[in-house]
């Protein structure tokens, strides 16, 4: 009696023994299956990017749209808060973000405008009011505000100023590739394309009454 229940315990633990491993091996076919997935699938990473109190997520080419607005807030604000002092803290700062096509044109230009802002001992500040996406170019931003330019005596001259960036995601980076400030409010591609259409019209009246 006891002889046979051992058999049979023995029996079952065999069938159990080959369950488990029929079950192991799908288990590790099943992991090779998702890691081969993950491999082949771009990651996104969560980020919390400088200016932005949200989460936001990047991939190896793509970023929401808060994550680059984020990005177009930070390098308005930081270059528009220049001093004497911060100066060349900004520029190195700027430098990795930069696309290798503007790279050495940024650093000239900035070159030039520490050296004039530490020989006339101005300091600037820049007080952003909006930031805006580009409706036909959405890797281009405009971050427009208040800045004011203070000399060593403390007269002030305040103006609006915008200033405009061109974005993209690099390896899960943000890639500055074009960039450039200007004084009044955005002038977006559709407010460009308005004002050359009735500079068109214009023309074309002025032809017409002159014939």
């Amino acid at each position: 009696m006891l002889f046979g229940n051992l058999k049979k315990s023995f029996s079952g633990l065999q069938g159990e023994v080959k369950f488990y491993r029929t079950a192991l091996i799908l288990l590790v076919f099943a992991q090779m299956v998702t890691s081969c997935a993950s491999l082949r699938r771009e990651e996104k990473v969560t980020v919390i990017p400088p200016t932005l109190t949200e989460k936001a997520w990047v991939s190896k080419t793509q970023a929401s749209g808060e994550y680059t607005s984020a990005w177009a807030l930070y390098l308005g604000m930081m270059l528009g808060n220049v001093n004497p002092d911060n100066a060349d803290i900004i520029k190195e700062a700027i430098g990795p973000i930069l696309d290798p096509s503007i790279y050495q044109d940024v650093m000239v230009v900035l070159d030039k405008q520490i050296q004039q802002i530490r020989q006339d001992r101005v300091s600037l500040s820049f007080e952003p009011k909006k930031v805006l996406r580009d409706n036909l170019n959405p890797s281009k931003f405009y971050v427009s505000g208040y800045s004011v330019a203070e000399g060593p005596a403390g007269d002030r001259k305040r103006e609006n100023r915008t200033y405009e960036f061109e974005l993209v995601i690099k390896d899960y980076r943000p890639n500055l590739t074009w960039m450039a400030t200007n004084r009044g409010d955005p002038r977006t591609q559709d407010v460009k394309d308005r004002e050359a259409e009735s500079a068109e019209r214009q023309a074309k009246r002025q032809s017409h009454s002159r014939g």
